[in-house]
């Protein structure tokens, strides 16, 4: 594995400390052979179905967890493997305690950004300013005691945006953001890009990677299952090609599976899903043309623009079944 300047996060073969323990079975760390490279500017979603196995990866790059073998190199700085030192250019957000409850929201972030060298007025009218433009504008004079975790969790993460530190963990898989506070996240996620941070997040949202992130991690079993940016993540990942939607779709089911063979014709939440057993680009032509000389008049019938969530359920489904 190559590693140069350029690289922010450096991980090589890093397995845990924690391990497993099973009735008749040898421990099994928790994560394994963790191989993991991430460049300067760019922003990671960590996803996968273990909020736990998510959230100690993040633990171990934060460097607040020690590990037991491999090498984790972060801005080209190593990390000891059983000590833990806090590290000044990683801003690690582990819960939304850290803002003040006493404070409103825009307070807290002049206070965060004090030692910035800037004129005071100014950089509150920024923040001000930058707020509205991601959604929050309604938060700006809000005391913090009133707003939910999540509220506050983004609320952090703005700061963080805004301080020296050249790596943020973002590592709250466990909350559940809404579609406001998704907008807002890559509001900030873009900013940071701006600035030459690296953003690291850990969620189970594939909502919130699809629209925060450049690159993402899966974990599955303890291992890395996938790497690399999320729009090869959904082109490779998601098969399905058309999605129908009728009042009579199970009627519909068995008769495409007769005109499609090979294809994965399948219900998904009340609509008929066309799935692909190989990228062409011909498919959904091939499909359309089926459905025509069927007689088939569906009542709606949509391309299917490839989404995270599509493409993490068909990376993982084989793991689920020989777990």
């Amino acid at each position: 594995m190559a590693q140069g300047p350029e690289f922010y996060v450096f991980m090589e073969n890093i397995s845990s400390r924690q391990h497993f323990l099973k009735n008749g079975e040898s421990p099994r760390p928790v994560l394994k052979d963790i191989d993991l490279l991430i460049r300067k500017s760019e922003v990671w979603g960590l996803i996968g179905p273990s909020l736990y196995e998510i959230k100690l990866l993040l633990e171990i790059i934060a460097n607040i967890k020690p590990y037991d073998r491999g090498r984790c190199v972060l801005v080209e700085r190593g990390m000891i493997r059983h000590k833990r030192i806090i590290l000044n250019h990683v801003f690690y957000i582990g819960s939304s305690e850290m803002v003040y409850n006493n404070m409103k929201a825009l307070e807290f972030l002049m206070f965060a950004t004090a030692k910035m060298k800037m004129n005071k007025v100014e950089l509150q009218e920024q923040l001000f300013e930058f707020m509205i433009k991601i959604g929050l504008g309604h938060l700006t004079l809000t005391l913090n005691h009133q707003l939910t975790k999540e509220e506050k969790a983004v609320i952090a993460l703005l700061a963080a945006a805004y301080s020296d530190s050249r790596i943020i963990v973002f590592n709250l898989p466990e909350y559940e953001f809404d579609d406001i506070l998704i907008n807002a996240i890559s509001g900030i996620a873009a900013f940071t890009k701006e600035k030459e941070k690296t953003l690291i997040l850990g969620t189970p949202d594939s909502l919130l990677v699809e629209k925060a992130c450049t690159h993402s991690a899966v974990i599955k079993n303890g291992s890395l299952i996938y790497t690399g940016t999320v729009k090869a993540l959904r082109l490779k990942y998601d098969k399905i090609e058309v999605i129908i939607r009728d009042n009579h779709i199970a009627t519909m089911l068995n008769r495409l599976q007769e005109l499609l063979p090979g294809y994965r014709v399948f219900l998904k939440e009340n609509s008929l899903m066309i799935s692909s057993p190989s990228p062409k680009d011909d498919n959904r032509g091939f499909i359309y043309r089926k459905i025509l000389e069927s007689g088939l008049t569906p009542e709606y019938l949509e391309i299917n623009r490839k989404t995270v969530e599509n493409a993490l359920e068909e990376l993982i489904s084989p793991y689920d079944l020989y777990q």
